[in-house]
C-alpha cells in the first residue's frame, strides 16, 4: 500500500458553523486528524500520515507560508517512504498556491541572470522529484454542512495520488493533466496546477482548467530555499472611469504590478499615462485581462516596457511575477520568463 502524506492548511474543508448549514461558517476550525478520522475509506486506499501546517482561511495565505510549505514538501518527496503528498487547502487561493508549488518543486531554476536567456537552458525535469505527485484539494461546503463535499474530494485526491505514484499510471491521458507533477483534485476532476482556475463562487464543481492540448510547456524551478518571503506585487483591476492614482499609490508600496485590463489588456488614457510613469521608475508591470478566457501577447501592449501575461489570469500572473523578481527586475527578462513558461492557451 502506498504512503501518502496529507498536509493541512485549513480552508472550508476544515470549516465549522451551524450544523447543517452551508454558509456562515469559520474556515480552518477543525483539526486535520479529526477530518481524516471521519473518512474510514482512506484506510483502504493508502497509509496516511497527517501534518497540520496551519489552519487558516486561504485568503490569509502568505508567501511565508508558501515557502515553508514548499520546503516541507521537498523534504517529504526526498524520502523513500513517501509516495505522494496531498494538501488540504481553501479554494479561494488554491490556484495560486498550486502554481507557486509547480514552479518551486523539482526541476531547475530559470537562467535569467546572464545577458540572454536560451529557452533550452531552462528545461528541467517536468515531473520534479521522482515524479511523486503533489495534489491540492478542498471543498465548497464546510465540514458541518448537511452534505459536505470535503470527504469525497479528499478521498479522490488520495486515490489520484496513489494512482499517479504508480509506474506507467493511466489514471488520465497526459493531455488531460498536462506535464506538471502538481495538480488540483476537485469534484472528480484532476487538473494541472498551471492551468487550473476557480470559475464559480458557489458550485461544488468550482474549478476548471485551460487546455494544454498541442502545447508543450516548459516547467522550471525557482529556488526559494534561502528565502523567507517573496517580493510584494499588487493587482489592479481596471474598470470604466477607474482612478489612475491607484496605480501610483500601489507602485509606491510594491516591487511590481499586475494590471487586470479590460478585453485584451486595455485601459484608459489616464491609466496609460500612470503606467508609463511606473515603468519609467523601473517597476515591472505585467498586463493581464479581467476576462476569464484569452491571452495577452506583447504586440497588444498599450505601454512600451510593460510585460504581457499571455494566458495567465491576474492572480496567477502575480505569482509568477513575484517569483521572477527574485532573480531579475529587468522587464525584458521577465517577459521572456512569461513567454517561455506560459504560452498555453489555444
Amino acid at each position: 500500500m502506498k504512503n501518502i502524506v496529507i498536509l493541512a492548511t485549513g480552508g472550508t474543508i476544515a470549516g465549522a458553523g451551524e450544523q447543517g448549514k452551508d454558509i456562515g461558517y469559520k474556515s480552518g476550525s477543525i483539526k486535520a486528524q479529526t477530518l481524516i478520522d471521519a473518512i474510514p475509506e482512506l484506510k483502504n486506499v493508502a497509509n496516511i500520515c497527517v501534518e497540520q501546517v496551519c489552519n487558516i482561511n486561504s485568503d490569509d495565505i502568505t508567501s511565508e507560508i508558501w515557502i515553508a510549505l514548499a520546503k516541507r514538501i521537498e523534504e517529504l518527496l526526498q524520502r523513500s517512504d513517501v509516495d505522494g503528498v496531498v494538501i488540504m487547502h481553501g479554494t479561494d487561493t488554491m490556484e495560486e498556491t498550486a502554481l507557486f508549488l509547480s514552479l518551486t518543486l523539482g526541476g531547475f531554476a530559470p537562467n535569467v541572470a546572464g545577458e540572454s536567456m536560451d529557452c533550452a537552458g531552462v528545461v528541467g525535469n517536468a515531473a520534479g522529484n521522482a515524479a511523486k505527485p503533489v495534489i491540492l484539494t478542498g471543498s465548497m461546503r464546510p465540514a458541518t454542512a448537511a452534505e459536505p463535499d470535503g470527504p469525497a474530494n479528499l478521498l479522490f485526491a488520495v486515490k489520484s495520488a496513489v494512482a499517479l505514484s504508480c509506474p506507467n499510471s493511466v489514471i488520465l491521458e497526459p493531455k488531460a493533466i498536462g506535464f506538471s507533477a502538481v495538480y488540483v483534485a476537485f469534484a472528480g476532476k484532476l487538473m494541472d496546477a498551471r492551468t487550473v482556475q476557480k470559475i464559480h463562487a458557489n458550485d461544488l464543481d468550482a474549478f476548471s482548467s485551460f487546455s494544454t492540448e498541442g502545447r508543450e510547456s516548459i516547467i522550471s524551478r525557482f529556488d526559494v530555499s534561502s528565502l523567507r518571503s517573496l517580493p510584494r506585487v499588487s493587482v489592479l483591476y481596471f474598470n470604466a472611469d477607474a482612478d489612475a492614482s491607484l496605480i501610483r499609490f500601489a507602485a509606491e508600496r510594491s516591487a511590481g504590478l499586475v494590471i487586470a485590463g479590460a478585453g485584451a489588456g486595455e485601459f484608459s488614457r489616464t491609466w496609460v499615462d500612470a503606467i508609463h510613469e511606473v515603468v519609467e521608475k523601473k517597476i515591472p508591470v505585467v498586463v493581464s485581462t479581467r476576462i476569464n478566457r484569452g491571452s495577452i501577447v506583447p504586440e497588444q501592449l498599450l505601454v512600451p516596457g510593460t510585460i504581457a501575461a499571455y494566458g495567465l489570469p491576474p492572480a496567477k500572473a502575480a505569482v509568477l511575477l513575484r517569483l521572477a523578481l527574485t532573480v531579475t527586475k529587468e522587464p525584458a527578462k521577465i517577459q521572456k520568463i512569461f513567454e517561455t513558461l506560459y504560452t498555453l492557451l489555444p
